[in-house]
């Protein structure tokens, strides 16, 4: 199964949210209006995905553009805050067993979906049980992105496999109240329950009419009002949420080509916010320019890799590893390639994470020391090493560390640029000696870089990398609640992956969103853009 977060690292999409097309716009001239005009009122206007969405069903949530989106119409029992700590939305609140186990949780008062039926702890056990039910998706586990963030609900298994449709570990003891047993402890159970396949559906709804999906009952504090796929979709208020009437009335999100050249329409007043492209980042950034006080800067917990295999030769060989470790211009991408616009990585937990910067035991480009690599291998010299095989989708720091290992090291890697989904059948058949790639994290913790890229057996570990000693760390750290102690984990674990050489991180990601200064109380997370509803319009 592909993950939701791997993008080729080559093309540079980001994850966040409101836009994800990175087109290269011409420049319209003009300067931004301070005010909006009348005709608009009290409506957000924002600039969606090209593609999509093809669904507005949360538990098929495979379209990462629409995530902010999907996040208005529907809410869970968990939130983030503005810090993406966990908080009780739809939830009243929730206790926790002393063993860590069993997660008892109240639905508060008052909560209804956008018809105004009573939202139920019935409502919220089927929701994440179809979240991880293959029939969902007509038998089709792939489409689903459910199991990543519910896998440890006892019962699962036996969803998974068609042997139940619900999840045993949920126990529904009264219209508001219910309980989730895990079949471990989780410390970051209540940080995946933030996340949208888990959102809550209008279990009538569902049961009574195949195509809801189109024209949703939701949770959350918008609902849609029309949806013409491929031109745009309208939101409009749902005044009786629960949290509170939002602030602002309406959203109007362009679709398909209306959305292309994003930052063009930015410019033009036909959209109030946009996630910036790298092409248009120093026209926006420039102190003379028209946007520097509308331009928000935020570190995401992203960030692009190579990866290498340690059974193919020469890999297998771990002071070739090492060798290219040493020799990778990570300040030379970031700085130059990147022009500055994303961060060096030295590692693979961006900073951020756990509400603390991580020490990482990268250093910068030694080329010497990448030699004199080379030379304690078993191969000796540069001009006995096979040659390495790099595959990418849409080159970048493939084509880099390929001409630094050409001309500073005398070693041949072969980059091997192939089309998106073709790039992907070779990852899934688990044999590709080294790729490029990009990660986002699904959650706000480390555990979702950690445990799916070089965790034993997972299947974003298309390396298959295996170390007992890192398998025991994430054990551990997942089962661990005090938040210094799982980090001082993840750090050892991180080290212990660093070491090993099998992985070249490549930057860490940067957000460019720019927003116009009517609007207000937008707040940009590492992860995105979460609530729309406490934004505010001047009119």
């Amino acid at each position: 199964m592909t993950p939701l977060h791997s993008i080729p690292s080559g093309s540079r999409i980001w994850r966040l949210l409101i836009v994800t097309v990175l087109i290269l716009g011409v420049a319209i001239a003009g300067r931004a209006e301070r005010s909006r005009s009348a005709d608009h009122g009290n409506e957000l206007r924002l600039a969606g995905p090209v593609k999509g969405p093809g669904t507005l069903d949360p538990a098929q949530m495979r379209d990462l553009s629409t995530v902010t989106l999907l996040r208005q119409i529907y809410r869970g029992l968990i939130y983030y805050d503005d810090n993406l700590n966990p908080i009780p939305e739809l939830a009243q609140s929730y206790d926790v067993s002393a063993d860590g186990l069993t997660y008892s949780f109240v639905v508060r008062e008052g909560a209804t979906f956008q018809d105004g039926s009573p939202l139920t702890a019935d409502d919220v056990a089927f929701s994440l049980s179809r979240a991880v039910n293959p029939a969902t998706v007509q038998g089709n586990a792939s489409l689903l992105a459910g199991p990543t963030f519910l896998s440890d609900i006892a019962g699962f298994a036996d969803v998974m496999n068609g042997q139940s449709s619900t999840l045993s570990g949920i126990d529904v003891k009264s219209e508001s109240e219910l309980s989730i047993s895990l079949t471990a402890p989780s410390a970051t159970f209540l940080t995946r329950l933030a996340a949208v396949p888990a959102a809550i559906v209008s279990r009538a709804q569902v049961e009574s009419d195949s195509t809801w999906w189109a024209r949703p009952i939701g949770s959350g504090p918008y609902k849609v009002d029309r949806w013409d796929p491929g031109n745009e979709i309208n939101l409009t208020s749902y005044d009786n949420f629960v949290l509170g009437q939002p602030k602002i009335k309406d959203i109007n999100v362009r679709l398909g080509s209306r959305s292309i050249q994003s930052f063009n329409l930015y410019q033009a007043d036909q959209i109030d916010v946009d996630s910036v492209s790298l092409y248009d980042v120093d026209r926006v950034a420039d102190p003379n320019g028209d946007f520097t006080d509308q331009l928000v800067r935020t570190p995401q917990f992203a960030f692009g890799y190579i990866a290498l295999r340690t059974d193919i030769a020469p890999l297998d060989d771990p002071k070739i590893r090492e060798a290219l470790q040493l020799a990778f211009p990570r300040v030379n991408m970031a700085t130059i390639t990147f022009n500055g616009q994303v961060d060096p990585a030295y590692g693979v937990i961006p900073d951020g994470m756990l509400g603390r910067d991580w020490k990482h035991i990268l250093s910068d480009t030694d080329i010497n020391a990448a030699k004199a690599a080379i030379q304690a291998s078993t191969y000796g010299s540069a001009d006995k090493v096979p040659p390495i095989r790099l595959y990418t989708s849409g080159a970048l720091a493939s084509e880099v560390l390929r001409d630094v290992a050409q001309n500073e090291l005398g070693l041949k890697i072969e980059v091997l640029d192939l089309e998106w989904y073709d790039f992907l059948n070779r990852l899934d058949s688990k044999q590709v000696p080294a790729f490029e790639l990009y990660w986002a994290a699904d959650y706000p913790d480390p555990e979702a870089i950690l445990r799916p890229l070089w965790e034993t057996g997972w299947p974003g570990n298309y390396t298959e990398y295996s170390n007992p000693k890192v398998d025991e760390l994430l054990t551990q750290a997942a089962g661990e609640t005090d938040p210094d102690a799982r980090a001082t984990l993840y750090a050892r674990a991180e080290q212990l992956i660093l070491a090993d050489n099998v992985v070249i991180p490549v930057y860490m990601d940067v957000q460019y969103t720019v927003i116009k200064p009517y609007v207000h109380n937008l707040t940009v997370t590492p992860i995105g853009i979460l609530r729309l509803e406490v934004a505010t319009i001047d009119q």
